[in-house]
């Protein structure tokens, strides 16, 4: 990701804010600039559409992230404990910040953001990846199988954090998903590795 100018870190933070509001966002450019206290103009000196100012935000998802995910892997412990590690991640990342988790489950984008969403999907599939690398590692290190092929249990593992993320969003983010996820992967990793 480029260097963002501040102009356009403020710009990108307005519209995480406007996106973290409860209830359907329909945003223009026009409430953005409103709300940044400049005009619409002024955004597009800085990015040349809307789509760059999600396509940001999709950048800082993505590297906030997966520079999270590498210092889970490059800790020591277990792979079991680091797959949960990530999907905890995940869901306070989102809990953490309200319009990021309304991009993360696509809800943020119209149809002019499209192709965001298929990077989005990408940026998941990668995660699973990374999830089910670590559930591989575990069974070679302990020479035991899970309960399910990794691919399955990683997709698995996956599809409960997304949930959590959902039900957050759905609930207008009064639901906070951290009060309960370390009880459910706990649950959900161990009934995997017996």
């Amino acid at each position: 990701m480029d260097q963002l100018k501040p102009r356009q870190l403020d710009i990108m933070q307005n519209l995480a804010k406007m996106l973290g509001e409860k209830g359907p966002v329909k945003i223009t450019t026009s409430l953005l600039a409103n709300q940044c206290g400049i005009t619409e103009a002024a955004i597009y000196r800085h990015f040349p559409s809307k789509k760059k100012i999600y396509s940001g935000l999709v950048d800082f998802c993505e590297q906030n992230i997966f520079d999270l995910i590498a210092n889970i892997n490059s800790s020591e412990g277990d792979e079991l404990e680091k797959a949960k590690k990530i999907l905890i991640l995940l869901v306070n990342f989102s809990e953490k910040n309200p319009g990021l988790a309304r991009l993360l489950t696509r809800e943020a984008f119209s149809i002019e953001e499209t192709s965001l969403d298929e990077r989005i999907g990408q940026m998941m599939a990668k995660v699973e990846l990374l999830i089910k690398q670590n559930l591989q590692r575990h069974e070679q290190t302990t020479k035991a199988k899970l309960a399910l092929p990794t691919a399955s249990a990683a997709n698995l593992l996956l599809a409960s954090a997304e949930g959590f993320i959902q039900q957050f969003v759905r609930s207008g983010f009064e639901d906070s998903p951290s009060k309960r996820v370390n009880d459910q992967f706990d649950f959900l990793i161990r009934s995997l590795a017996n």
